[in-house]
């Protein structure tokens, strides 16, 4: 390779690497949106069969989001929903001093 060329490689290098960094620093400090789940990586979260949670999105009784044919789940709107469904009275729990 001649002088040349390896100057617009070490060039377009360089130029690579500066709009990397100019995009990776455009998303620091930004909020990223968590994955969706699918029915096993909720059900592990809820601590329920898998089958359990496709059973309940198919009669429309948990939240979640159909992509077409897939079922997907949001993990904040899930935990929600189950708070939601929380019954009983409601201890507060003890901080240690």
């Amino acid at each position: 390779m001649s002088t040349h060329a390896n100057r617009g490689a070490a060039r377009a290098d360089h130029v690579g690497a500066r709009e990397l960094a100019l995009e990776v620093a455009g998303l620091i400090g930004r909020e990223t949106l968590a994955p969706l789940l699918d029915a096993r990586q909720a059900a592990v979260i809820l601590n329920v069969p898998a089958s359990w949670i496709a059973a309940e999105a198919r009669a429309g009784r948990i939240p979640h989001v159909r992509l077409g044919r897939y079922v997907r789940f949001n993990t904040e709107e899930l935990m929600l929903w189950c708070e939601g469904r929380s019954v009983g009275p409601r201890t507060r729990r003890q901080t240690s001093s």
